[in-house]
Protein backbone atom coordinates (compact mmCIF):
# COMPACT_ATOMS: atom_id res chain seq x y z
CA UNK A 1 0.00 0.00 0.00
CA UNK A 2 2.83 2.40 0.85
CA UNK A 3 4.44 1.83 -2.55
CA UNK A 4 1.09 2.41 -4.27
CA UNK A 5 0.60 5.72 -2.45
CA UNK A 6 4.11 6.86 -3.36
CA UNK A 7 3.52 5.91 -6.97
CA UNK A 8 0.26 7.86 -7.05
CA UNK A 9 1.99 10.88 -5.52
CA UNK A 10 4.71 10.64 -8.15
CA UNK A 11 2.16 10.46 -10.98
CA UNK A 12 0.26 13.38 -9.45
CA UNK A 13 3.41 15.49 -9.26
CA UNK A 14 4.17 14.81 -12.91
CA UNK A 15 0.58 15.50 -13.94
CA UNK A 16 0.71 18.90 -12.27
CA UNK A 17 4.22 19.75 -13.45
CA UNK A 18 4.57 23.24 -14.84
CA UNK A 19 7.04 25.21 -16.89
CA UNK A 20 8.70 28.59 -16.77
CA UNK A 21 8.98 30.45 -20.05
CA UNK A 22 10.57 33.80 -20.41
CA UNK A 23 12.89 36.28 -22.03
CA UNK A 24 16.06 38.06 -20.96
CA UNK A 25 16.24 41.66 -22.12
CA UNK A 26 19.09 44.13 -22.48
CA UNK A 27 18.07 47.73 -21.85
CA UNK A 28 19.92 50.58 -23.50
CA UNK A 29 22.31 50.70 -26.41
CA UNK A 30 23.93 47.29 -26.88
CA UNK A 31 27.72 47.25 -26.61
CA UNK A 32 29.84 47.07 -29.71
CA UNK A 33 31.12 43.67 -30.75
CA UNK A 34 34.66 44.47 -31.94
CA UNK A 35 36.10 42.45 -34.78
CA UNK A 36 38.41 39.73 -33.48
CA UNK A 37 42.05 39.68 -34.57
CA UNK A 38 42.40 36.10 -35.78
CA UNK A 39 45.28 36.29 -38.24
CA UNK A 40 47.39 33.90 -36.14
CA UNK A 41 45.58 31.13 -38.01
CA UNK A 42 44.49 31.61 -41.63
CA UNK A 43 42.31 28.53 -41.36
CA UNK A 44 40.01 30.60 -39.14
CA UNK A 45 37.76 33.04 -40.99
CA UNK A 46 38.84 36.64 -40.42
CA UNK A 47 35.36 38.15 -40.16
CA UNK A 48 34.20 37.16 -36.68
CA UNK A 49 33.32 39.46 -33.78
CA UNK A 50 33.65 39.31 -30.02
CA UNK A 51 30.74 37.44 -28.35
CA UNK A 52 31.14 38.60 -24.75
CA UNK A 53 27.70 40.27 -24.92
CA UNK A 54 25.42 39.35 -27.81
CA UNK A 55 22.18 41.37 -28.09
CA UNK A 56 19.62 40.89 -30.85
CA UNK A 57 16.81 43.46 -30.99
CA UNK A 58 17.05 44.05 -27.27
CA UNK A 59 17.22 40.34 -26.35
CA UNK A 60 20.27 38.84 -24.63
CA UNK A 61 21.86 35.54 -25.67
CA UNK A 62 23.97 33.17 -23.53
CA UNK A 63 22.23 33.63 -20.18
CA UNK A 64 22.05 30.60 -17.90
CA UNK A 65 18.61 30.55 -16.24
CA UNK A 66 18.07 27.97 -13.50
CA UNK A 67 16.22 27.08 -10.36
CA UNK A 68 18.50 27.98 -7.47
CA UNK A 69 20.79 25.12 -6.51
CA UNK A 70 19.93 23.32 -3.28
CA UNK A 71 16.16 23.84 -3.58
CA UNK A 72 14.87 20.84 -5.58
CA UNK A 73 16.33 17.78 -3.84
CA UNK A 74 18.79 15.28 -5.27
CA UNK A 75 19.02 14.45 -8.97
CA UNK A 76 21.14 11.89 -10.79
CA UNK A 77 23.48 13.13 -13.49
CA UNK A 78 22.27 12.29 -17.03
CA UNK A 79 24.16 9.49 -18.76
CA UNK A 80 24.49 11.47 -21.98
CA UNK A 81 27.25 14.10 -22.08
CA UNK A 82 26.86 17.80 -22.73
CA UNK A 83 28.34 18.65 -26.14
CA UNK A 84 30.46 21.64 -27.15
CA UNK A 85 31.73 21.95 -30.72
CA UNK A 86 34.64 23.93 -32.14
CA UNK A 87 33.33 25.59 -35.30
CA UNK A 88 35.19 28.27 -37.23
CA UNK A 89 37.55 28.65 -34.30
CA UNK A 90 34.76 29.45 -31.83
CA UNK A 91 33.22 27.35 -29.08
CA UNK A 92 29.56 26.56 -29.73
CA UNK A 93 27.57 27.05 -27.56
CA UNK A 94 29.35 29.74 -25.58
CA UNK A 95 27.43 28.90 -22.38
CA UNK A 96 26.27 25.39 -21.44
CA UNK A 97 24.86 23.80 -18.31
CA UNK A 98 25.39 20.36 -16.90
CA UNK A 99 24.31 18.45 -13.80
CA UNK A 100 27.10 17.75 -11.30
CA UNK A 101 28.69 14.44 -12.29
CA UNK A 102 27.68 14.69 -15.96
CA UNK A 103 30.42 14.35 -18.57
CA UNK A 104 31.38 16.76 -21.32
CA UNK A 105 32.05 15.87 -24.95
CA UNK A 106 34.07 18.27 -27.10
CA UNK A 107 34.05 18.06 -30.90
CA UNK A 108 36.43 19.59 -33.40
CA UNK A 109 34.64 20.41 -36.66
CA UNK A 110 37.52 22.64 -37.75
CA UNK A 111 40.35 21.86 -40.11
CA UNK A 112 42.88 23.21 -37.63
CA UNK A 113 44.52 22.29 -34.32
CA UNK A 114 42.96 23.28 -30.98
CA UNK A 115 43.82 22.81 -27.32
CA UNK A 116 40.88 22.26 -24.97
CA UNK A 117 41.82 23.79 -21.63
CA UNK A 118 39.34 23.84 -18.75
CA UNK A 119 40.03 25.66 -15.48
CA UNK A 120 38.16 26.09 -12.23
CA UNK A 121 39.27 28.74 -9.77
CA UNK A 122 42.55 29.07 -11.66
CA UNK A 123 43.34 25.34 -11.45
CA UNK A 124 43.36 22.94 -14.38
CA UNK A 125 40.41 20.58 -14.72
CA UNK A 126 41.54 19.21 -18.08
CA UNK A 127 44.04 20.24 -20.75
CA UNK A 128 43.91 18.24 -23.98
CA UNK A 129 45.27 18.79 -27.50
CA UNK A 130 42.86 18.15 -30.37
CA UNK A 131 43.93 17.76 -33.96
CA UNK A 132 41.70 18.58 -36.96
CA UNK A 133 38.64 16.36 -37.29
CA UNK A 134 39.83 14.27 -34.35
CA UNK A 135 37.53 11.93 -32.45
CA UNK A 136 35.45 13.64 -29.79
CA UNK A 137 37.09 14.27 -26.43
CA UNK A 138 35.22 12.79 -23.48
CA UNK A 139 36.00 14.93 -20.45
CA UNK A 140 35.00 14.39 -16.84
CA UNK A 141 34.81 17.61 -14.80
CA UNK A 142 34.23 15.51 -11.66
CA UNK A 143 35.96 18.02 -9.39
CA UNK A 144 33.26 20.60 -10.19
CA UNK A 145 30.22 20.92 -7.92
CA UNK A 146 26.94 22.81 -8.12
CA UNK A 147 27.46 26.58 -8.49
CA UNK A 148 30.90 26.13 -10.05
CA UNK A 149 31.71 27.50 -13.50
CA UNK A 150 34.41 25.75 -15.52
CA UNK A 151 36.10 28.20 -17.89
CA UNK A 152 36.96 26.68 -21.25
CA UNK A 153 39.54 28.22 -23.55
CA UNK A 154 41.79 27.30 -26.43
CA UNK A 155 45.47 27.90 -25.83
CA UNK A 156 46.08 28.12 -29.58
CA UNK A 157 43.32 30.66 -30.29
CA UNK A 158 43.07 32.99 -27.31
CA UNK A 159 39.66 34.43 -28.27
CA UNK A 160 37.95 31.03 -27.97
CA UNK A 161 36.05 30.89 -24.67
CA UNK A 162 33.13 28.94 -23.27
CA UNK A 163 31.54 28.59 -19.84
CA UNK A 164 30.32 25.33 -18.31
CA UNK A 165 27.85 26.06 -15.51
CA UNK A 166 27.38 23.25 -12.99
CA UNK A 167 23.92 22.66 -11.49
CA UNK A 168 22.45 20.21 -8.99
CA UNK A 169 19.27 19.60 -11.01
CA UNK A 170 18.11 19.49 -14.65
CA UNK A 171 15.96 22.59 -14.14
CA UNK A 172 17.94 25.04 -16.23
CA UNK A 173 18.10 26.52 -19.73
CA UNK A 174 20.34 28.88 -21.71
CA UNK A 175 18.80 31.75 -23.64
CA UNK A 176 18.70 31.40 -27.40
CA UNK A 177 19.60 34.10 -29.94
CA UNK A 178 16.20 35.74 -29.35
CA UNK A 179 16.72 35.83 -25.56
CA UNK A 180 14.09 33.19 -24.81
CA UNK A 181 14.29 30.25 -22.42
CA UNK A 182 12.06 27.48 -21.07
CA UNK A 183 12.42 25.24 -18.02
CA UNK A 184 10.03 22.27 -18.10
CA UNK A 185 8.51 19.70 -15.74
CA UNK A 186 8.74 21.62 -12.48
CA UNK A 187 6.70 20.23 -9.56
CA UNK A 188 4.24 22.46 -7.75
CA UNK A 189 6.03 24.84 -5.40
CA UNK A 190 7.76 28.15 -4.82
CA UNK A 191 11.19 28.69 -6.36
CA UNK A 192 14.01 31.17 -6.72
CA UNK A 193 14.89 31.64 -10.37
CA UNK A 194 18.43 32.76 -11.17
CA UNK A 195 19.84 34.29 -14.34
CA UNK A 196 23.63 34.32 -14.86
CA UNK A 197 25.65 35.90 -17.65
CA UNK A 198 29.47 35.59 -17.86
CA UNK A 199 29.93 39.36 -18.22
CA UNK A 200 26.78 40.84 -16.67
CA UNK A 201 26.47 38.70 -13.53
CA UNK A 202 23.48 37.27 -11.63
CA UNK A 203 19.87 38.32 -11.10
CA UNK A 204 17.10 36.53 -9.19
CA UNK A 205 13.32 36.54 -8.89
CA UNK A 206 10.71 34.42 -7.10
CA UNK A 207 8.23 32.27 -9.03
CA UNK A 208 5.45 29.85 -8.07
CA UNK A 209 4.31 26.77 -9.96
CA UNK A 210 0.63 26.11 -9.25
CA UNK A 211 -2.03 23.64 -10.35
CA UNK A 212 -3.90 23.56 -13.62
CA UNK A 213 -3.64 26.75 -15.66
CA UNK A 214 -1.39 28.24 -12.99
CA UNK A 215 1.18 25.52 -13.62
CA UNK A 216 2.93 27.53 -16.32
CA UNK A 217 4.40 30.92 -15.50
CA UNK A 218 6.15 33.65 -17.45
CA UNK A 219 9.34 35.29 -16.22
CA UNK A 220 11.44 38.16 -17.47
CA UNK A 221 14.90 39.36 -16.56
CA UNK A 222 16.42 42.63 -17.63
CA UNK A 223 20.06 43.70 -17.74
CA UNK A 224 21.13 47.29 -18.28
CA UNK A 225 24.05 48.91 -20.02
CA UNK A 226 25.45 50.34 -16.77
CA UNK A 227 25.73 46.82 -15.33
CA UNK A 228 28.52 45.87 -17.72
CA UNK A 229 31.72 44.89 -15.92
Amino acid sequence: MTRLVLALLSVSAIAHAGSIKGTVLFEGEPPEQPKLKRDVDRKCSQDRHDEAIVVNKGKLRDVMVRIKNGSTGKHDAPATPVVIDQQDCMYTPRVVGLVAGQKLAVKNSDNTFHNVHGTLGGKDVFNKPMSPKAADLSLDPSTAKADDVVNLQCDVHAWMKSYIVVNDSPYFAVTAADGTFEIKDLPIGDYTLEAWHPTLGTKTLNVSIGRGKRGDVNARFSYKQNEMK
